[in-house]
């Protein structure tokens, strides 16, 4: 994948994460704003921690078979 479509791919699964942990935080969990907007940041977090590690082990495989 071309680095552009992979950063608008991550961008925006990162923007749909955020957004779902807000509004399931906020709307069924009926926490307050503050909250709600934290945890959703955090969620982020967490997102592009995985896909770092998981592009860390993708390249170091592709770089044992080129």
């Amino acid at each position: 994948m071309r680095p552009r479509v992979t950063l608008t791919f991550g961008g925006i699964a990162a923007l749909a994460v955020a957004v779902g942990w807000f509004l399931l935080s906020h709307r069924i969990a009926h926490t307050d704003v503050e909250t709600a907007v934290s945890e959703s940041l955090g969620a982020i977090l967490v997102v592009m921690l995985v896909a770092s590690v998981i592009g860390s082990i993708v390249n170091s495989i592709r770089g044992k078979h080129e």
